[in-house]
């Protein structure tokens, strides 16, 4: 591999750990707060809590990404094991979007649709729906698992999201990009753009008998997922956008180099977002705020 590209990997590396180390501890918090507060079990808080345990993974994970670009002289045994692992990483992030496109599918049908109950999820199917993401995410990248293989010729890892690939890896490619990006971004567009629809211009939420500190807190609590979903989409397009067209036959326009670099830097900007929603919640919950002082500065509930 070109010595600068490993370089400006490792730069990167360096760079990630802040952002990796800090996720890490918030999103480790934000599963115990959820855990041990009664009452946070909520059907929104089991949510977090699965979308905190996926960005758990993928940071510790992640790191896998940038060793699989640093050591190009390691073994074809160790390197066959680091390019299958990886693909845990796939699986994370799949269940993080997945999630997510529940969370605004959720918000949707409980503010706009309240009556209709068959259509919400409640504390005795969450559950069901949070293995349900996890089966569907393993299904969605399992066929990687058996693609993804070290490459002694290329000192990389060669399989669906590498520079040398053959027409199966671009439709898996596509796939994936399409499952976990394109179809939930559409989704988060009209779940949150008639949210705010109803809450900013036709007033359809809360309009009757909801009190207006009611409605404040709706309105809150519907900015912050928005802004978590926004973090992730700014944070994750690049990525999808990147191999989309690499995918469509863009890899035969740029050299080795060029990719390598482009795909180093856009899984960095990833990275930066796994560290925000626990910095979100924290500003914008007073029950996860709360919980982190608790924590923090080990005290008890009052209750206790």
């Amino acid at each position: 591999m070109d010595l600068d590209i490993e370089r400006f990997s490792f730069a990167l590396s360096l760079t990630s750990i802040p952002f990796y180390i800090t996720g890490f501890i918030g999103n480790v918090l934000v599963i115990r707060i959820v855990h041990k507060t009664r009452a946070m079990h909520t059907t929104t808080n089991y949510l977090l809590a699965n979308l905190a345990a996926s960005d758990c993974v993928t940071i510790l994970l992640a790191p896998l990404y940038f060793y699989s670009h640093l050591l190009s002289h390691q073994s074809n045994g160790f390197g066959n094991f680091t390019c299958k692992f990886l693909v845990l990483t796939y699986i994370s992030v799949a269940a993080t979007s997945f999630t997510l496109t529940l969370l605004a599918i959720e918000r949707y049908h409980a503010l706009l649709k309240p009556f209709r109950t068959g259509l919400r999820l409640k504390k005795d199917n969450v559950k069901k729906a949070i293995i349900i993401i996890w089966i569907a995410s393993i299904l969605l990248c399992s066929p990687e698992f058996f693609i993804q293989e070290w490459s002694e010729t290329f000192s990389t890892c060669v399989g669906v999201w590498s520079f040398h690939i053959n027409q199966t890896s671009r439709v898996l490619m596509i796939r994936f990009c399409i499952f976990t990006s394109y179809i939930p971004l559409a989704i988060f567009l009209y779940c949150y753009g008639s949210l705010i629809k109803g809450l900013h211009f036709t007033n359809t939420i809360c309009s009757a008998n909801g009190t207006e500190e009611d409605r404040s807190n709706k309105k809150k609590l519907v900015v912050t997922f928005m802004m978590a979903t926004a973090g992730f989409v700014i944070c994750y397009l690049p990525i999808q956008v990147f191999y989309t067209f690499v995918a469509l036959g863009g890899d035969k326009h740029i050299s080795f180099k060029l990719h390598s670099t482009l795909s180093a830097l856009v899984t960095f900007i990833f990275d930066c977002s796994l560290c925000f929603n626990p910095i979100l919640y924290a500003f914008r919950s007073t029950s996860f705020r709360d919980g982190f002082k608790r924590i923090m500065l080990c005290r008890r509930k009052p209750s206790e």
